[in-house]
């Protein structure tokens, strides 16, 4: 089976430069970030230079902190109830079920899909299974959501035999993203064949309903005004009314927004990331979103080590720099029955996941 592209976590770049040199400082007029060579050499000869306010990188995380302060941003959760530590690289994508079990994912140079539980103090690892994919869910029936990636077949594993069928052809389109609502219905992200990128007019690229028989409810892949929703849809959620959550790629993997449509295709809203918080690092990159029973969205951004809270009109109202924890690069998250929020990171080594207590 075809293997996923596993992007590289790559240290930041002096913005003068280019170079992944030591970032030591930071420029708040022209919001850049400086190795000691460009603030002497380059940034100096600005005309209005010597008017300009320089701080230290590691005064960024407090300037940051003051700005949000002001939005009246708070942070996203309170403390790490729980950590984990897995074997596995990293963890692309997490789900919780009854009972403290959790399936996760990675996709690197070998692929890991495993069941464990979540035990007091430690991970048993319950199966191991032989599964290839981008995405995946748990269906009410518990069984296991998957299309080989990429492929126009989605397959149900039983979770306790690994016996597989398939229940839904969806060529000549390829699936993308995978979700299982609440209320027993099948959300699809699709693409064409061919190329990923660059989308153009001839390019179809959607979000699809399918009800729990499989059969096609809706189809979702433009605005009233006929412009494209989505580029390329790589996580879908739900909320309690349905309302419908993705994860949009704009450029391959290296930058992406939020965008929120309600059940009838109409457009909700669309979140482009922080930019009070954002341009003081690399651009937002979601990479997995979840909806809480209050129908509060969070998002996960491991480039910029952050999480973002979402409230119902898609207005920031949280902003957590998880680094300040030391969890790097959170990427996959749940929410268990309890009402904790798992977040799966992906470090390269020995991958943990982390339980916290979400703010009310």
């Amino acid at each position: 089976m075809a293997k996923s592209i596993r992007k590289a976590q790559a240290p930041l770049s002096c913005n003068l430069c280019n170079l992944q040199s030591v970032i030591k400082w930071k420029c708040t007029d022209c919001e850049l970030l400086m190795c000691d060579n460009c603030k002497s050499n380059i940034h100096s000869r600005i005309k209005t230079a010597d008017k300009h306010t320089i701080i230290t990188i590691q005064e960024v995380g407090n300037h940051l902190s003051e700005r949000l302060k002001a939005l009246n941003i708070s942070e996203v959760f309170s403390s790490v109830f729980n950590t984990y530590t897995t074997a596995v690289p990293g963890i692309q994508k997490l789900v919780c079920c009854a009972d403290d079990i959790v399936f996760f994912m990675n996709n690197g140079d070998e692929y890991h899909f495993i069941k464990a539980k979540l035990l007091k103090g430690s991970l048993k690892i319950l199966e191991k299974m032989d599964i290839e994919c981008v995405d995946f869910a748990i269906s009410l029936k518990q069984e296991i959501l998957f299309s080989p990636a990429p492929g126009t077949n989605l397959i149900a594993a039983s979770n306790t035999y690994m016996e597989t069928k398939t229940v839904l052809e969806t060529s000549p389109m390829l699936i993308l993203a995978i979700h299982m609502s609440k209320h027993d219905e099948l959300l699809l992200g699709l693409r064409e064949q061919g190329p990923q990128f660059p989308v153009t007019d001839f390019s179809t690229r959607q979000v699809v309903v399918f009800g729990a028989d499989y059969k096609r409810i809706s189809t979702f892949e433009r605005d009233d005004a006929g412009k494209r929703l989505f580029y390329y849809a790589r996580r879908i959620t739900t909320d309690s009314v349905n309302n419908i959550y993705v994860i949009d790629w704009l450029k391959d993997d290296e930058i992406g927004r939020i965008v929120s449509i309600d059940r009838n295709g109409g457009k909700r809203f669309f979140y482009n990331g922080c930019d009070s918080f954002n341009m003081h690092g690399a651009a937002f990159n979601p990479r997995e979103i979840v909806v809480t029973s209050q129908d509060t969205t969070i998002i996960s951004d491991p480039d910029n080590h952050a999480l973002h809270a979402l409230n119902a009109n898609g207005e920031l109202i949280g902003l957590q720099i998880t680094k300040n924890l030391d969890i790097l690069y959170p990427y996959s998250l749940c929410i268990d029955d309890e009402g904790f929020l798992l977040i799966g990171s992906n470090v390269n080594e020995n991958a943990e996941i982390y339980v916290v207590k979400l703010l009310p």
